[in-house]
C-alpha cells in the first residue's frame, strides 16, 4: 500500500495568512512614501497589488509531500528530499522547524537524498533537518488516520510516545 499526503487546509491556511501579514508589512513603508509623494490611493492601490501578487506566487510554489509505504517515508519539500527505511525511524518527537513547532519521525540518521543546491545541502545538514519528516502538518490528528495506520502497521513502538 502506498499513501500520499500534502499538507492539511489548516497548515496552507496558516502558513498563507502569516505571509500575507509579512508582506502587508513590507509593502507599508513604501506606501507610506507614495502616500506623502502622490496620493492614499496610489499608496492602496501598491499595498493591494504588491500583496496580491506575492501571494499569488507562494501559491504556485511546489507542495510538500509525504510518501508513506511499505519500504519506508519520504519526505519531499520544495527544496530537497529525504527518505527512510521504517528500521531509520527513531522516534516521534517535537521539533521545531521555520514554519513553527511541529510533530516530527526523528530519523536515527541523515535520509537526505536530493538538495536543489549545494548550499541548501549544507544549511539542510548543518541545522539538523535532514533528520527530521515533520508530520503533523499533513495530518493534524495523524495518530488516528491513514498516516497514524501506517506508522501501526510498520512501527507500532513508534506510537508510545516518552
Amino acid at each position: 500500500m502506498s499513501l500520499v499526503l500534502t499538507p492539511s487546509t489548516r497548515s496552507q491556511r496558516d502558513r498563507l495568512i502569516r505571509l500575507g501579514a509579512l508582506f502587508l508589512l513590507a509593502a507599508l513603508p513604501v506606501a507610506a512614501v507614495l502616500a506623502a509623494l502622490v496620493n492614499w490611493w496610489a499608496a492602496l492601490g501598491y499595498t493591494v497589488v504588491q500583496t496580491g501578487l506575492l501571494l499569488f506566487g507562494v501559491r504556485q510554489q511546489r507542495t510538500s509531500v509525504l510518501r508513506v509505504d511499505d519500504a519506508g517515508i519520504q519526505y519531499e519539500a520544495p527544496s530537497f528530499v529525504l527518505r527512510a527505511a521504517w528500521a531509520d525511524v527513531e522516534k516521534v518527537a517535537d521539533a521545531t522547524l521555520p514554519t513553527g513547532p511541529t510533530t516530527a519521525l526523528v530519523l536515527a540518521r541523515s535520509g537526505l537524498r536530493w538538495t536543489h543546491t549545494p548550499q541548501v545541502r549544507q544549511q539542510v545538514t548543518t541545522r539538523g533537518w535532514d533528520r527530521i519528516i515533520p508530520i503533523d502538518e499533513f495530518e493534524p490528528t495523524w495518530p488516528t488516520g491513514p498516516l497514524g495506520d501506517a506508522v501501526r502497521r510498520h512501527r507500532p513502538d513508534l506510537l508510545t510516545r516518552g
